[in-house]
């Protein structure tokens, strides 16, 4: 019964989508979130028995100078009594000028919907460091100033609060979120000159776990991207699980974009991952050399359980 509902809910979802005239676009932070999926939802903090590091680097439109880069640390783990869990994540994106420092905490909370189904609940809160010194730009070879570039911008406590829900059994999910759900604005005298297209940014994503032929497990995940005034975002992938602690998946994007991913977890429970991203269709594939990102993890049994479940999301 809750299976069917879902499966109505999310058709219900993307009928909307289409029809409607809802505008949006902001990427996930990671290439590699179908793995790390509370980078974009707070509710997925502590949903499975082990706690764990990451570590990742992003560089953006290689060989474009002044293209962004994200570098990211988080620390997940569950809370003793399995219901609960805590996240810290901090985060640095550099984009030209402009540097960007997240501090946020995720906690999540789990209801029990029947013997399968669980509910999670999540909130994000934190603070975003913001400066971007636009004097320092060098827009005419002959010097002649730029009235929209004359003010730097500097803000050390713009505010994060975000929401997130997530309904999932041992194979199947659906998530939403609002990672950032306050408009934050620019006390200077600059027009134009907004944080709202980052914020106000939707995530609805599903997935489910296949198990095939010779343990080998297969999840497609769909996530659909909306914010205010930019086209909405689809994210297609495939991610292959196979024995000895091996996955690797791709990601067709409607930004005309795919990535190829790949992690190995070792017995010590050390995981790397991989993922590059290529642009196919846009322009923009002739002056870049796609975009790479990097990712160490360490996950660890804190509670010291006998019963450790795979986590496949």
């Amino acid at each position: 019964m809750i299976r069917k509902f879902l499966q109505i809910a999310v058709l219900i979802f993307f009928f909307l989508l289409a029809v409607t005239q809802v505008k949006g676009q902001e990427f996930p932070w990671s290439l590699q979130y179908i793995t790390n999926m509370y980078t974009i939802n707070p509710a997925y903090v502590g949903m499975w028995d082990r706690a764990g590091f990451g570590l990742s680097t992003r560089v953006n439109w290689v060989g474009i100078n002044g293209a962004p880069l994200t570098q990211q640390i988080s620390y997940n783990t569950p809370i003793k009594d399995q219901k609960s869990g805590f996240g810290l994540n901090i985060q640095r994106l550099n984009m030209g000028l402009e540097k960007r420092i997240y501090l946020t905490g995720d906690y999540s909370y789990q209801i029990r919907l029947d013997m399968h189904y669980y509910m999670r609940f999540g909130l994000r809160a934190g603070i975003l460091s913001f400066n971007n010194n636009l004097t320092d730009y060098h827009l005419y070879p002959d010097g002649i100033p730029d009235p929209e570039f004359q003010n730097d911008i500097n803000l050390y406590y713009m505010t994060i609060f975000g929401i997130g829900g997530v309904i999932y059994n041992e194979d199947y999910y659906v998530s939403l979120s609002v990672p950032q759900m306050i408009n934050n604005t620019f006390k200077v005298n600059l027009e134009r000159y907004s944080s709202l297209p980052e914020f106000k940014t939707m995530y609805l994503s599903t997935g489910y776990a296949f198990k095939l032929k010779r343990d080998l497990i297969l999840r497609p995940n769909l996530l659909a991207v909306v914010t205010v005034g930019k086209p909405v975002f689809f994210d297609v992938a495939a991610i292959l699980y196979f024995p000895g602690n091996l996955q690797a998946g791709i990601n067709l994007r409607t930004n005309g974009a795919m990535c190829l991913t790949g992690q190995y977890t070792f017995r010590n429970n050390l995981r790397i991952g991989y993922a590059a991203e290529y642009f196919i269709f846009p322009d923009i594939h002739k002056y870049q050399l796609g975009t790479y990102e990097f990712f160490v993890g360490y996950d660890f049994n804190l509670y010291r359980r006998k019963n450790v479940r795979t986590n496949y999301f």
